[in-house]
This record gives C-alpha cells, structure tokens and sequence, in this order.
C-alpha cells in the first residue's frame, strides 16, 4: 500500500459531483489496480467479478451503468447516497493520486493535475493556491523518482495515460 495522504479534504470531496462518475463505459478516467490493490479489495469482502482482466499485474474496475442521472457509469466502489467511496482504506495509487496524474506526452511522462476537479478550480482562484498546488506536486514527484515509485510505474505502465481536457503539466518525471 502506498501511503500517500490525500490532498482534497474531506469536507470538499463529499460534496463532489466529478469524481468517480463517468460518461463512457470504456474511459481513461476509470481507476487501475495493481494486483495486490485487488488482492486488498478482494480481502475486504468484494467479488473478483468487479474487475477486469488488463496486462499481466494489472486490471481496471468495471464501470457500472447508472442511466438517467448526469453521468452514465460510476466506479462499482462508489456509493452515491453517501456521495463517498466504499473501498477509502485500501484504494487503489491511482485513485489515491488524483487529483494529480500521470501524464504520457509523447516522449515524457509528466506529472499533470486535472484542472476540472473542483477543489483544483478553487485553489486556482486563490492567490496561495497555485503554491499548494506546486507543493503537493513536488511532494508527488518525490515519490514518483524513488524507488519505490519508479517500480510502481515500471510495473504498472497503465496509470501513464493521454489524458485529454484541461490538465495543468507540473513536472516531468525522469
């Protein structure tokens, strides 16, 4: 498990509307699990039947459709009444990174933030907001270049995506 302590608060996320919450089925925003991350959710009581089958030590929930509100398809782990996720504890790196993400620009991976996230939106009308930003992403990219982090990427190429949208490019990742 990577211990990575979360960085929206927990007043702001429980009022979300973004996350978690899809328009496509098939979509780069799904969270990924390596597989001791299923192992751990599997553990706590849920069917392997949530996940899909991707590359070797890696797989990706199965969106669930949930036609007739503003997204059509949500994490299996969210629960919607209480607007949080089910599986907190032991979500997934990628999961516990978002805000932030890993960012394949062509040649180079970068460390990127999504500017659509609401709290992201909020720090970035505020003056001290763009250094709290650059703070947490420097406190990422720490991670990311360690051992630990280089390992978890080298194994888990997945998370690395083409995210399209308004995504803020932070830091490459050498």
């Amino acid at each position: 498990m990577y211990d990575l302590r979360a960085f929206v608060p927990s007043e702001e996320c429980l009022k979300c509307d973004r996350c978690c919450r899809f328009l496509k089925k098939e979509t780069i925003w799904a969270p990924v699990f390596s597989s001791s991350e299923v192992e751990e959710v599997i553990n706590r009581g849920y069917s392997p039947s949530l996940f899909n089958t991707g590359q070797v030590g890696f797989k990706d929930v199965r969106i669930r459709s949930k036609k007739g509100i503003r997204y059509e398809y949500v994490c299996p782990f969210f629960d919607e009444e209480k607007n949080c996720c089910n599986i907190y504890p032991v979500r997934s790196f990628d999961c516990r990174l978002y805000p932030f993400l890993l960012v394949d620009a062509e040649e180079d991976v970068f460390l990127g933030v999504d500017k659509d996230c609401p709290y992201v939106e909020k720090l970035l009308r505020e003056k001290k907001g763009e250094n709290i930003i650059h703070k947490r992403g420097q406190y990422l990219l720490q991670f990311l270049i360690s051992p630990k982090g280089r390992e978890l990427m080298a194994t888990h190429p997945q998370m690395i995506a083409r995210y399209k949208g308004r995504i803020r490019m932070l830091f490459p990742i050498e």
